[in-house]
């Protein structure tokens, strides 16, 4: 079970941090060094969000100094040509600048890599020439002045000192909100669709959408620290929020470690601080910067805190016995760990062929192209409830396209598919998930960079509901539903038998435990049909057995089964139907034995002149 003392030390950590904000300014009175201080925890607040995007959804972005500038701008000028009070001024910027940045963020979040690294950078430029160029609004190159102080009730917040207690106060709120979400099911589907957005979406993830919501939320944090800037400052100019002021917030996500919040507090502490400890070179600045960041993506690509995060996983997984998992206690007599709802205990290792009249899924003639290529053609097939069928054919006769299709990934060009009487043709995947239907991939689809307890609760997204605010906010619901997602997850490792490594990093696993993962992860949700992709393939004779005596019992608690592999011991063992295709067209379907004596089958797949 998840051990006890990792909350404890997370609370610690806020409290130790928590201690040092408060002891600072008594032990070090100097106001210069207030003014780093407080500079830092300002740069503080954007990285926590820009992690956000950046280390945990893997969305690169160059223009957050952009949403910086706005939150700067917009609550200056308010308070200052409308007469708006601070804090309200504060909240319109935060509110402004994340209608800005939804409006942004839903076209530029469809593109990938460098183009979106473009795109971003795009609207830094765009933001900044605004700003200089609209001058009678701006204040132009010559900045906006005269911003009023916040307040607390009467007491002024007008001293280094006093914005000192506010900005940090901030910065502690910040982390305790992002803790919490990356820390949620919100954040462990960011975690996912980092490493695979196709995996991710078929665990129920709606990825496009929670691209666009982190971009939105790491805007905000930028936005209100912006404010908080305008007003410790009193001025504001366009030079402060340009595009190097972009590269060295990433550069700050970087050095920390991306992925990890508390390494923000060392990357932002240590590159804020030292133009401010090399005053003779402040015009070199930028050559610093460079190479810290060239240093960094060489030797420590996780960032100093990430370099220290897979140190102390590499300890913990050490600790834990080197040994592979025994595949063969079933066969040895050996009992069990404690199964889950989603196994058959004391089913016979292949149970009887499943009687049920009731179809799951119809395929009704799905045609698909890839340009001038035809990969399926008017392909047609039903699904009985609760049985096992099998897709088999040559290489490149369609099957994976078949599932990518059923699974939401392509949407044909031709046909209609039905779950359960109810058209999904053209459905996203993460909706097809909802509705109970599952899959694991021919390239196994592990979240490399989450542990394997992980892995297997981002399987339970479809089937729970905490959301963005809800899981920053940590409310009861949502602990409560944390506490059910975990223990499944847990009865889910031990039925496969993978729970000595649950607190591994997935990418630790051998090949086979990886395929037992992503069962794991498929099944964990109590799918009405899961869809296998070559799920023996590159497993041992021990392995495979395992696997088939698995799809059995799925099949014995009634949950349907389509399953495409090329070992024909395996299908004939376990299929109630086959269906079998030959250049993207289905030749024949039947049962195991009528299959294995159907003429075009012997030709086209089996080998054998008919």
């Amino acid at each position: 079970m998840p051990q006890a003392g990792q909350k404890d030390k997370s609370l610690f950590g806020l409290a130790a941090l928590a201690a040092a904000i408060a002891a600072f300014p008594v032990l070090v009175p100097n106001p210069y060094y207030l003014n780093v201080a407080n500079i830092i925890g300002l740069n503080t607040i954007i990285v926590v969000g820009l992690n956000l995007l950046i280390g945990y959804a893997g969305q690169i972005s160059l223009g957050h100094a952009a949403f910086y500038g706005l939150g700067a701008y917009i609550s200056g000028i308010l308070t200052v040509t409308y007469n708006v009070p601070p804090w309200p001024a504060l909240v319109i910027a935060a509110c402004l600048t994340g209608v800005t940045a939804l409006l942004i963020g839903i076209p530029t979040l469809r593109l990938q890599g460098h183009y979106l690294v473009m795109a971003t950078l795009g609207f830094n430029l765009i933001v900044n020439i605004v700003i200089i160029q609209w001058d009678s609004v701006t204040g132009g190159p010559s900045g906006f002045p005269g911003i009023p102080s916040l307040s607390i009730g009467p007491w002024a917040l007008d001293s280094d000192k006093k914005m000192y207690y506010l900005i940090w106060a901030a910065v502690f709120i910040s982390i305790i909100l992002a803790l919490n979400l990356v820390r949620s099911r919100v954040g462990r589907g960011l975690r996912a669709l980092h490493s695979s957005e196709i995996a991710a979406s078929c665990q129920g993830v709606r990825t496009e959408w929670y691209k666009v919501k982190i971009f939105v939320l790491s805007a905000i944090y930028a936005s209100v620290a912006g404010s908080l800037y305008a007003s410790y400052l009193s001025f504001v100019s366009p030079k402060t929020f340009d595009i190097f002021c972009s590269v060295e917030l990433v550069t700050m996500v970087i050095v920390g470690g991306m992925g990890n919040i508390w390494g923000v507090l060392f990357g932002t502490a240590f590159l804020t601080s030292l133009p401010n400890l090399l005053h003779a070179f402040d015009e070199y600045k930028d050559v610093f910067y460079g190479l810290i960041l060239v240093v960094i993506l060489i030797f420590l690509p996780q960032g100093v805190g990430g370099a220290i995060r897979d140190q102390w996983q590499a300890r913990r997984a050490g600790k834990r016995p080197a040994t592979t998992v025994d595949e063969s206690k079933e066969e040895s007599g050996q009992p069990l760990p404690p199964k889950p709802a989603i196994a058959c205990g004391g089913a016979a290792d292949l149970p009887a062929t499943s009687t049920s009249t009731n179809t799951i899924l119809r395929v009704d003639g799905i045609t698909m192209r890839f340009g001038g290529l035809l990969a399926l053609a008017q392909v047609s097939f039903d699904l009985p409830e609760g049985a096992v069928t099998a897709l088999i054919g040559p290489n490149g006769s369609g099957k994976t396209t078949m599932i990518n299709i059923i699974s939401g990934i392509y949407r044909p060009q031709e046909g209609r598919i039905s779950f359960e009487n109810r058209a999904i043709t053209g459905f996203r995947s993460y909706k097809i998930a909802k509705m109970g239907l599952t899959r694991t991939f021919q390239n196994v689809q592990i979240f490399e960079h989450m542990t394997v307890l992980e892995n297997v609760t981002v399987g339970m997204h479809a089937g729970t509901r905490g959301e963005f605010c809800a899981s920053m906010l940590h409310l009861p619901n949502i602990t409560r539903e944390e506490k059910e997602i975990e223990q499944q997850a847990w009865e889910a490792l031990a039925f496969f038998n993978l729970e000595d490594r649950a607190h591994w990093p997935a990418s630790g696993l051998s090949f086979g435990q990886q395929k037992r993962l992503e069962m794991a992860r498929a099944l964990v949700s109590h799918p009405k049909l899961v869809l296998l992709d070559e799920p023996v393939a590159g497993l041992n004779m021990s392995e495979s057995r395992e696997m088939a005596r698995l799809i059995a019992k799925l099949r014995a608690r009634g949950i349907s089964v389509l399953i495409v592999e090329h070992d024909m011991n395996l299908v004939m063992g376990i299929s109630d139907l086959v269906v079998v295709l030959n250049y993207g067209r289905k030749i024949a379907e039947g049962s195991p034995r009528e299959v294995q004596r159907n003429e075009e089958v012997l030709s086209a797949y089996l080998g054998r002149v008919a």
